[in-house]
């Protein structure tokens, strides 16, 4: 079915008293209309309806697609899933943070873009034995993002599955020519939003038996249970004329291996000059660089951009920026990290590749 779950749905009917639900019940009591039901009501009590000026939505949830006006801009879109036993496990991770951080992967997307995030749709594979209370409680995860980005949730689907999956595609709007991959020149400076290392300690924390300091555990916690997509500097930075940046997904090195083979161009990382959290050094110190140069899910933006324009970006950015290396002509994707004496620095784990298990750079 791929129908927009909404107000049509037969369990609020008052001549199918059999399928209406509570929040008790399993989702193979409630049924697929049951929880649709239940969620579209959350949606409308709790959904920002304060949405900017020229987000001009005709039809939301309860059609068979949702509806609305194009703006004036660059229309841009990006998807994303997060599947338990690979993005996830229900051991580690709550509920709403689950729906925040389902949400926030995709606003990260559009941030690097340089946009502001619109609508979203979410579709949903399921275990009949899950409790609706905990798919609400994702969903309150997942409208407070919303609500804090001004973004409406307009449709989704459900369906039955034995493992859960949470797949979100996302909207968003460009006032001027996006960012991009492929626009980096030799002799562009590299740097990095925050603190790169943070989300991949804060899941190690998660999942270890590390003992840490109360406001250590809880930084690292936020940083990869509850991400800030950088939507504010993305749009800065675009304002500013910068022309390629990426979110730091897949690992600060292993995205910029994409920025440099779509570039067509190599680059050099000083290892002196990273940004390294003092949390990270004093928690983590054989393993510190690893974390900050391979640790995934931070989406904070990689971008290059000449001196001049980079100057300006670290006095308009409200985040620190950090100048880590520097775009160089040579060999597509090849990426030298060299220490304090130039000496080139050997990374055991550079990226991850979903299909390989496993950190590897290309």
């Amino acid at each position: 079915m791929t129908q927009a779950y909404g107000k049509g749905a037969p369990c609020l009917s008052e001549a199918a008293p059999r399928l209406c639900y509570n929040h008790a019940m399993l989702i193979s009591e409630a049924g697929e209309f049951g929880l649709i039901a239940a969620i579209t009501r959350l949606i409308d009590r709790h959904g920002r309806r304060d949405l900017p000026s020229g987000q001009g939505l005709i039809i939301g949830a309860g059609d068979d697609a949702a509806a609305w006006k194009p703006e004036k801009g660059i229309e841009l879109a990006t998807t994303d899933i997060m599947v338990e036993g690979t993005h996830f496990n229900l051991s580690s991770i709550k509920w709403r943070e689950l729906g925040w951080k389902s949400i926030a992967v995709n606003i990260s997307d559009i941030a690097a873009m340089g946009g502001s995030p619109r609508y979203a749709l979410v579709s949903l594979a399921l275990p009949s034995h899950l409790r609706v209370a905990d798919i609400l409680e994702m969903y309150r995860g997942m409208l407070d993002i919303c609500n804090r980005y001004s973004i409406a949730i307009v449709g989704g689907n459900i369906s039955s599955a034995p493992q859960i999956s949470v797949s979100v595609a996302l909207t968003g709007i460009s006032r001027r020519i996006p960012l991009t991959r492929s626009a980096a020149q030799a002799g562009d400076l590299i740097a990095v939003t925050g603190y790169p290392g943070l989300s991949s300690a804060g899941l190690k924390a998660a999942t270890s038996s590390i003992g840490l300091p109360a406001r250590t555990a809880r930084l690292l916690h936020e940083a990869h249970f509850h991400p800030m997509p950088q939507v504010e500097a993305g749009e800065r930075l675009s304002m500013l004329g910068v022309k390629v940046a990426i979110d730091t997904s897949d690992g600060l090195l292993a995205d910029l291996v994409h920025i440099c083979e779509c570039s067509q161009k190599s680059a050099v990382i000083y290892v002196q000059s990273l940004p390294i959290h003092p949390a990270l050094k004093r928690c983590f110190p054989q393993d510190y660089l690893n974390l900050v140069l391979s640790g995934g899910e931070d989406y904070a933006l990689l971008f290059t951009a000449g001196s001049e324009k980079m100057q300006k970006a670290k006095e308009l950015l409200s985040l620190p920026v950090t100048v880590i290396g520097e775009i160089t002509t040579g060999k597509a994707g090849k990426i030298s990290v060299l220490d304090g004496r130039g000496k080139p620095v050997k990374i055991s784990a550079p990226g991850w590749d979903h299909y390989s298990h496993q950190y590897a750079i290309r």
